[in-house]
């Protein structure tokens, strides 16, 4: 017949005899494989479909956001925008979203932090131009005056200059480099009170004659606070330097530490003019060089006090500056207040 047989052959065994032979044909071999497949045309018919469906989903759900978030970061990387905004996407609420939200985030602090370096750098400009301006007009008046007074004062003026372009220098140097730094360095504790004794017994080391002293009181024994030591170091010796500057000659510093809850604060208390109520933040602002008549020219950068309250704040703290008082309510000096959080369970 036509068609196609399928014959098996068993042997039938008692132990290791051959007692005879079964044999099984089939001859509907084409029909049964026929059936089968059939059954198995549906399945398969629904894996394309699951296939192309879940291709199409994660094409459209995963793919062509992430080719479209690709393409943001190029832009941001070929400097044609500063940041990146994918409103629809930041609103998922899945992982996509998150890393939309992250970058995002990313590329709008890197905007400010371009944006504050565009106007640090017109302020720099700003800054050195006045003392150049003035160095040049000294330097060509002094050629054409003969009376040595007037030289005298010429010469008075150069050297209080260059002296003010040195310390700008300096101060913008550290400004330049103080996100490098806090970012290199990660927060560890350290012994705030033993910062400051080291601190003042340089101050002590170097101080002059007629030059004001620097003193430290408050908490005995170690204060931990979790920070940066350098960094904070700094804060310090600025906030001394500008009480310093401010200062009658003779006069002095006073530092006192004592702990608030689970802060550290660090007193800075001058005996100088003290400052307007109208510029108790003001002073905080970079450039800020508005002196009370009598004070020194050139002593100060205006950085010093804007550096401090960076790496006060980037280390979880405060800076803020107040008004010391007499009983009739006179101002009789300044002080600053620095509040570093404490080491967790100090």
């Amino acid at each position: 017949p036509d068609g196609r047989v399928v014959s098996v052959s068993f042997p039938i065994r008692h132990v290791q005899a051959v007692l005879g032979v079964l044999t099984v044909e089939a001859g509907d071999v084409d029909s049964i494989i026929s059936r089968q497949r059939a059954a198995l045309a549906p399945f398969i018919l629904l894996s394309i479909g699951v296939t192309l469906l879940s291709s199409a989903l994660l094409t459209t759900l995963v793919a062509l956001p992430v080719r479209r978030l690709a393409r943001a970061a190029d832009r941001v990387r070929l400097s044609r925008v500063r940041s990146i905004s994918l409103p629809d996407l930041s609103r998922r609420r899945d992982e996509l979203g998150d890393l939309t939200r992250a970058l995002e985030a990313m590329t709008d602090a890197q905007s400010e932090r371009m944006g504050a370096i565009e106007r640090f750098a017109a302020d720099v400009a700003h800054e050195i131009r006045n003392p150049l301006t003035s160095l040049r007009s000294a330097v060509e008046t002094l050629d054409i005056v003969s009376d040595p007074e007037a030289r005298a004062r010429l010469n008075r003026v150069i050297r209080q200059d260059i002296q003010r372009m040195d310390r700008l220098v300096t101060d913008i140097s550290n400004a330049s480099r103080l996100d490098a730094e806090l970012s290199r360095e990660p927060p560890r504790p350290f012994d705030l009170r033993r910062l400051l004794e080291e601190i003042v017994q340089a101050y002590a080391a170097a101080r002059r004659e007629g030059e004001p002293e620097v003193l430290l009181s408050g908490t005995e024994g170690e204060t931990p606070v979790l920070g940066r030591e350098g960094p904070a170091g700094q804060v310090f010796r600025n906030l001394i330097d500008n009480a310093r500057s401010f200062s009658p000659p003779g006069g002095t510093v006073r530092l006192s530490l004592s702990r608030e809850g689970g802060w550290a604060v660090v007193l800075v208390d001058d005996d100088g003019p003290g400052i307007p109520p109208e510029n108790l933040e003001t002073v905080f602002e970079r450039f800020y060089t508005s002196r009370p008549a009598g004070t020194a020219f050139g002593g100060n950068s205006g950085l010093g006090l804007s550096i401090a309250r960076q790496i006060v704040a980037a280390q979880g703290g405060t800076l803020t500056a107040e008004n010391r008082t007499d009983p009739a309510g006179e101002r009789i000096g300044a002080r600053f207040v620095a509040r570093l959080p404490l080491r967790p369970g100090a």
